[in-house]
């Protein structure tokens, strides 16, 4: 039964059931485990060496993504924007292909969901999030100290500035006693 402009909802209802009814569909069920056993067997290796198309590059200020095959685009993500790391392996990525996604995160990304930029099918995720790690930490080394690893500990302050609020103590002091 095909289904035309002038089909009733009846029509289409049974069509339906008739979609969803597995007897005498013996032969469909073998062939979608046939596949399913060809992929457990003949599963790829590495799926990222397969796929020519996407290239990752880590460097010592940014990682480098490379993607395309007609339409080749290069994307830039420096360390100084990074706010996070992430690994997703999904049971698929573990058992069937060991394989992972490095999802890096940055502050341009605020305002909407995900990642800036996902290194997709790594099958060592974990190695590849260390060297980012390594580098990032490394990276931010470098930098300048800001202001809060100049800060002393809470409750203490350098002894200069103790002088001087001292100093101005005793100037309200004997403004007040003159007064």
């Amino acid at each position: 039964m095909s289904l035309t402009s002038s089909s009733t909802r009846a029509d289409a209802i049974a069509q339906y059931n008739d979609n969803l009814n597995w007897e005498g569909s013996a032969a469909k069920a073998v062939l979608a485990l046939e596949a399913v056993r060809f992929l457990l067997i003949n599963r790829p290796q590495s799926l990222s060496e397969s796929n020519r198309s996407l290239s990752y590059e880590i460097q010592d200020d940014e990682v480098v993504v490379r993607v395309g095959i007609i339409t080749q685009a290069v994307k830039h993500v420096p360390y100084r924007t990074v706010t996070n790391l992430t690994i997703k392996r999904g049971l698929l990525d573990r058992w069937l292909f060991d394989i992972g996604t490095l999802n890096i995160q940055t502050a341009g990304m605020s305002g909407t969901t995900g990642a800036e930029e996902s290194l997709v099918g790594l099958p060592n995720v974990q190695e590849v999030y260390e060297i980012v790690a390594t580098e990032l930490r490394r990276f931010r080394g470098g930098m300048a100290p800001t202001a809060a690893e100049v800060e002393s500990e809470p409750g203490t302050a350098p002894t200069h500035e103790l002088g001087a609020i001292l100093a101005e103590v005793r100037a309200i002091r004997q403004a007040l006693e003159r007064a």
